[in-house]
């Protein structure tokens, strides 16, 4: 979090150091807009284009520039697409994931096949997007920075738009923990059923080339093949010509060596007192968190949410325990059921993935099988392998509800 906070000082005070007059970025900008209109001509009609998808607070200047862009385009001999969406650091009625897939569905009709290149909060909005289309037309799917179980940054842009009484429901969505991310993962990757997936991220190498928005625990994308590469949030974007391993997969599916998972493990816990009901509200104080010795460690330890984080809400709330050590127990205690639980930080750290979405059962009925009595989350209709290296999952579909159609909104700048 302080890092984060860091970032965003520096970013308020740098354009503050520019010495260049508003004349001189003006004439920049109009040259960048007539590049812009010369990028989205069609000039490779019979192949697949590559759709370029910015992430939260982005837009058009996300990516490198048109002239780049515009190389690559020859390079790969695909034309390249920019799908923009409503999306800002201040609070403002932007629109949920879910309803902006809509948006994104309707962007992509017109294409027989495409590749997408996802950044930031975009590769969650393209996942949400394939696991209510199953007949899309993606082929190849490039995942840059994404966080796909949530940045601990959204934490603090909630507390920005809580300043407001409109609040930011994009930010909620991508807290960990949130019953957008819960309900996303709980899909364990069968949305992207024969689609080639490359996911990218930013290693913590050192204080320079980290990533400082997203960690690596949550950059992971278990059913996916996974690389990490030096660099931060942003530059993964503004470099994507760059990257050669890159444009050979989109240019003919080949994957580079494949990393192993990030060290760290985390787990996100609901707590239930039957199979089926509303996951229980809680606070932090229902919540310990014991070292090897039997003391109370409360860092690293959070309850989410404290405001809607999904259009279509569990209930509830959910424990997140990061980076949990070996050893450690989690203790809940109920108020509902006047009941303690006692979790080993060994069992959690089972599964072998950064993160492990579980729900806790309280009681169990007598007409429950024991293997239900607590159960690793598993309800999407198929689920992905984690990958070996090299080889894409294979998964299959899931069966979701067709969320109703957005109205139409405007492509342009957020």
């Amino acid at each position: 979090m302080r890092r984060f906070m860091m970032v965003c000082l520096l970013a308020a005070l740098l354009p503050a150091c520019s010495t260049r007059t508003s004349e001189q970025v003006s004439t920049d900008l109009w040259k960048t807009w007539e590049s812009m209109d010369e990028l989205v001509q069609q000039d490779y009609p019979d192949q697949p284009p590559v759709i370029l998808i910015h992430g939260w607070n982005g837009g058009e200047f996300t990516w490198p520039a048109p002239e780049k862009l515009k190389v690559l385009e020859d390079r790969l001999h695909q034309d390249i697409y920019l799908f923009n969406y409503r999306t800002g650091i201040v609070a403002n009625r932007y629109p949920p994931l879910e309803v902006l897939e809509e948006k994104l569905d309707r962007f992509l009709v017109e294409y027989p096949r495409v590749d997408v290149v996802a950044h930031s909060m975009g590769g969650l909005l393209l996942r949400q997007y394939l696991s209510h289309h199953p007949d899309n037309p993606v082929r190849r799917v490039v995942f840059l920075s994404t966080p796909h179980f949530g940045t601990n940054a959204a934490r603090f842009l909630t507390g920005i738009a809580s300043l407001s009484s409109e609040g930011n429901i994009q930010a909620s969505e991508i807290r960990p923990g949130s019953d957008f991310l819960w309900q996303l993962n709980d899909l364990e990757g069968s949305e992207m059923m024969d689609i080639e997936v490359l996911n990218v991220y930013a290693g913590e190498e050192s204080f320079l080339e980290s990533d400082f928005i997203v960690d690596a625990a949550s950059a992971y994308l278990p059913w996916g093949h996974n690389v990490q590469v030096k660099g931060d949030h942003h530059t993964l974007a503004k470099r994507l010509p760059s990257f050669d391993f890159i444009v050979r997969f989109l240019s003919d599916g080949s994957l580079p060596d494949l990393a192993p998972p990030p060290e760290r493990r985390d787990a996100w816990l609901h707590f239930v007192r039957h199979v089926g009901d509303t996951p229980e509200a809680f606070s932090g104080t229902s919540l310990k968190r014991l070292n090897v010795r039997g003391v109370n460690q409360p860092a690293g330890i959070a309850v989410c949410c404290d405001v809607r984080s999904g259009l279509f809400p569990m209930g509830g709330n959910v424990a997140v325990i990061e980076n949990m050590r070996p050893d450690e127990k989690i203790v809940y205690r109920s108020k509902q059921v006047n009941k303690t639980v006692e979790l080993e930080s060994n069992e959690l750290r089972k599964a072998g993935i950064p993160v492990q979405l579980k729900t806790v059962l309280l009681e169990q009925d007598e007409a429950t099988d024991s293997e239900k009595s607590e159960k690793h989350i598993s309800s999407g209709a198929g689920k992905a392998s984690v990958p070996d290296e090299g080889v894409a999952p294979a998964v299959s579909q899931p069966v979701a509800p067709e969320l109703p159609a957005a109205p139409d909104q405007s492509i342009g700048m957020p």
